[in-house]
């Protein structure tokens, strides 16, 4: 028996904070999403941060001011770091490696 991996390995490219809040715009919504899908979303993308990082002790977190930046990056099949065009169709773009896991997820329902 080998221990070396096998499967998905490729390291994904994310040229977005993705400790930020992470949404993209369904019919007129913005919805949170994860980094791996905000990177293969094809919709409008934006991210928000905090102004500045709350530190040890730093009094009143919870009225963090934060800034919302729109995001025009690439965007990818899911998945992978393979680059395509927008279409703007408020959908995920789906590679072989999203089916495969959409498919295995879908199986223990």
């Amino acid at each position: 028996m080998s221990g070396e991996k096998t499967g998905d390995l490729e390291k994904m490219v994310y040229d977005f904070p993705t400790e930020g809040v992470l949404e993209v715009m369904i019919k007129e919504k913005w919805f949170r999403v994860t980094s791996r899908e905000f990177r293969s979303f094809d919709s409008d993308r934006r991210y928000s941060v905090p102004v500045q990082q709350p530190g040890i002790g730093m009094p009143d977190v919870e009225n963090l001011e934060f800034i919302t930046i729109d995001y025009t990056g690439p965007l990818y099949m899911y998945g992978t770091n393979k680059e395509v065009n927008r279409l703007y169709d408020e959908k995920i773009v789906h590679s072989p490696y999203y089916e495969k896991a959409f498919n295995i997820s879908q199986s223990k329902k």
